[in-house]
């Protein structure tokens, strides 16, 4: 009976629900998030009633305030009144008394900066009321015989207290005395802005008769308002307005014993909403960081209950994965701790019996893989033999083309590359003998440029055309020519019987672009003597070898082409200097001499202007010629300006220097120059030459130069047409 295997058997899937944490977890989450909202509304309205009743109390203050004001005034009022009645008793009784008379006047003086004002009044039945107004308030006095007071706005349009007292005079009942004083809005301001408060007053129509500022909202009370202020003595109400919610406390202010006013006292309840607005906020801060706190501290909680529920489930998953050494380290003193107990030596006894099992399997594979393992090494070996074998040759190809690829960058010129190319073929595939041989497009002909093993001088002449033996044959074929016996190949023509060579031979043409560079020739003494991997590396070097060739020859006609100057092809002034700078080192290190012949042409201005710059281009390409053809081969022909030229003749004094002008300036005259005849005066072109000489002018080819030129402007102020030696002074040496 076959034990299963517990890394293969899994059990069946099945559908997975809310863990152990989560059903522990979130019934007391929701519980927490419940009573933190509760808490929270609890806590809003609650606030929200603590700021209602501080606005409350605010207004119940400033009512007071404007309560005691008032009846402040009043008795002031009222003492006055008496105080005036008396005095106008005393002024009727004691008429020749002047100090009755002061005194009075001192009354006045203090109600007038006390801004009250006085007013006597007689009114009979056949005389009108000055003040219609107060024609009820003067009925009541006369009635009861008792000052009565009024709050009013209808004397000249400003609200204020007014009291009306009798004056008895010898049994006259028409006499009245009557104070008034403003309280107006500035009075309600002065009041309430202590307590940041708005307040208007009403009659008990609701009739606004004074106001604290424009930003008091005066609210309209209703008939049940009415009432119900009638039976508590005041009332809170709340009404919107454009700025917001106002909360409004309304009071009666009772005037003397006969007359009262309606006093409406209002704040802003927009601080109330902001502030719920602020507590709320926190609030909800608080307990959510209170909760945030109690749920971690719980959810700490849970998980240490249930963490010996997630070791067991890691547990079984490490068993399922066939880890049997998996055993549950942290085992409690609870039940869960006497599952883990079992599981571990369930676990035991089953890697006991899988190892069993695997020992004796493992034998059995043991032995038939050593049995394949051995055939595999042996066929591996060879392999590996093979591409060692391989990997040497790709390794003498890539040292050949390294070497190949500095020889290029590093050899300054072909002569160099040359010998540095057959070095590395030579170290490369042992050859016996190497020609090569350099493509000359001109004549069409292969020419060999470097040999190694075979007599050079036999080999100076050899030349081969495209259909002349084997190389002639890789030349225009593009293509690799191995001949491995030369003895028995007549294609193969010795170098046209110059040397004699035996045994295997291989011509690779050196191509780069599909163009033809030369021709590589190799040679072995022994036939049949190059391999496979040999040809292929030959034909690597060869290529490589092709591009060398290319790049060098590039950089020397760059190198020729910045010497030359583009219109007449002489030397340019650039290379004349480096030229001259050498010439000076060599007369200086042998104690020899030479000469600067500055020339210029007369009168090349009027050829130019007559002719046109192309033909006068044309003149000056002409006369460069003329002078190049006319020096010796050591000497060097310059154009130095635009029609101005300068040679340097080595070895030669200034009598030399002035032979030879004046042999160039008898060239030039008989030279036949197109349109001299009709531009330059006399019908022919001429030179003017200046001569200066190395040392004994001067020993700086700057100022040997400059003494050249000023011998030119001598000779060109002697009429032109002349060569002129400078005869000054020497300079100082440098």
């Amino acid at each position: 009976m076959t034990t299963p295997d517990p890394a293969t058997t899994s059990p069946a899937p099945r559908k997975r629900g809310l863990s152990l944490r989560a059903k522990l977890f979130l019934p007391l989450a929701l519980l927490l998030v419940l009573l933190g909202m509760a808490a929270l509304f609890g806590s809003l309205d609650m606030a929200s009633s603590v700021v209602e009743r501080t606005i409350d109390d605010r207004l119940s203050s400033g009512s007071e305030v404007l309560f005691r004001d008032f009846k402040k005034q009043e008795e002031v009022l009222l003492a006055y009144a008496n105080f005036l009645e008396q005095f106008h008793y005393l002024a009727n009784h004691f008429e020749q008394n002047d100090e009755i008379g002061i005194l009075q006047d001192r009354l006045f003086s203090t109600l007038e900066r006390e801004n009250i004002s006085v007013t006597f009044i007689s009114i009979t039945e056949d005389s009108p009321s000055p003040f219609p107004a107060l024609s009820s308030l003067f009925e009541q006095v006369r009635r009861s015989h008792q000052p009565r007071f009024r709050y009013t706005d209808q004397l000249n349009g400003l609200p204020m207290l007014v009291v009306a007292a009798p004056l008895r005079s010898r049994g006259d009942n028409n006499q009245f005395l009557l104070l008034q004083v403003i309280m107006g809005g500035d009075f309600l301001a002065q009041a309430c802005k202590p307590l940041g408060l708005s307040a208007s007053l009403h009659d008990l129509s609701g009739k606004v008769l004074a106001s604290s500022g424009p930003d008091a909202t005066p609210m309209k009370l209703t008939p049940e308002h009415i009432g119900e202020l009638g039976k508590r003595g005041r009332l809170f109400e709340k009404h919107d307005s454009a700025a917001g919610p106002v909360r409004h406390l309304f009071t009666l202010i009772p005037l003397g014993s006969s007359d009262m006013i309606l006093l409406s006292l209002e704040s802003s309840a927009t601080e109330l909403a902001t502030l719920k607005q602020t507590l709320a906020m926190r609030l909800l801060l608080t307990i959510g960081v209170a909760l945030l706190i109690g749920a971690f501290i719980y959810y700490r909680a849970v998980s240490a209950i249930i963490r010996p529920a997630r070791e067991l489930t890691e547990a079984a998953k490490a068993l399922s994965r066939g880890n049997l050494s998996y055993r549950i380290e942290q085992i409690p003193n609870d039940e869960l701790g006497a599952v883990a107990q079992t599981f571990n030596e369930m676990a035991g006894r089953l890697e006991t019996v899988y190892q069993e099992k695997t020992v004796k399997e493992t034998a059995l594979v043991l032995a038939q893989q050593e049995a394949r393992t051995k055939a595999i090494i042996e066929r591996k070996n060879r392999e590996v033999e093979k591409a060692n074998a391989e990997l040497r040759a790709h390794l003498r190809e890539i040292s050949a083309l390294y070497q190949l690829n500095q020889a290029m960058v590093s050899a300054p010129d072909l002569n160099i590359l040359f010998d540095r190319v057959l070095q590395v073929v030579v170290e490369t595939l042992n050859c016996d003998q190497i020609v090569l041989l350099l493509y000359n497009p001109g004549e069409s002909v292969l020419e060999v440029a470097r040999s190694l093993g075979l007599n050079n001088e036999a080999l100076r002449e050899v030349k081969f055309t495209f259909d002349q033996g084997v190389t002639g044959l890789a030349a225009q074929s593009l293509r690799q020519i191995y001949v491995k016996d030369v003895e028995k190949d007549p294609r193969y023509l010795n170098y046209h019987g110059q040397v004699a060579t035996r045994g295997s031979f291989v011509s690779s043409p050196l191509v780069i672009k599909g163009r033809l560079v030369g021709v590589l020739n190799l040679h072995k003494r022994e036939a049949d003597a190059f391999v496979a991997s040999e040809l292929k590396m030959i034909q690597a070097i060869a290529n490589q070898t092709g591009m060398a060739i290319d790049n060098t020859q590039l950089i020397e006609k760059a190198r020729d082409l910045t010497n030359i100057d583009d219109l007449t092809g002489l030397a340019n002034r650039r290379h004349f200097q480096e030229i001259l700078k050498r010439e000076v080192a060599q007369a200086r290190r042998f104690s020899s001499n030479f000469s600067i012949l500055m020339c210029d042409i007369d009168h090349f201005d009027q050829y130019n202007s007559k002719h046109g710059r192309m033909r006068g281009d044309a003149l000056l390409r002409q006369v460069g010629q003329v002078l190049l053809h006319n020096t010796r081969g050591i000497d060097l022909v310059c154009r130095f300006g635009n029609e101005e030229f300068v040679i340097m003749l080595p070895k030669t004094n200034k009598q030399g220097g002035l032979a030879a002008a004046e042999k160039l300036r008898q060239c030039i005259c008989k030279e036949d120059f197109p349109g001299a005849a009709e531009s330059q005066p006399g019908g022919r072109l001429t030179l003017s030459f200046g001569i200066s000489e190395f040392p004994a002018d001067s020993k700086n080819i700057y100022e040997l130069l400059n003494l050249a030129d000023r011998a030119l402007s001598s000779a060109k102020n002697q009429g032109r047409n002349r060569a002129v030696i400078w005869e000054g002074p020497a300079p100082v040496a440098d």
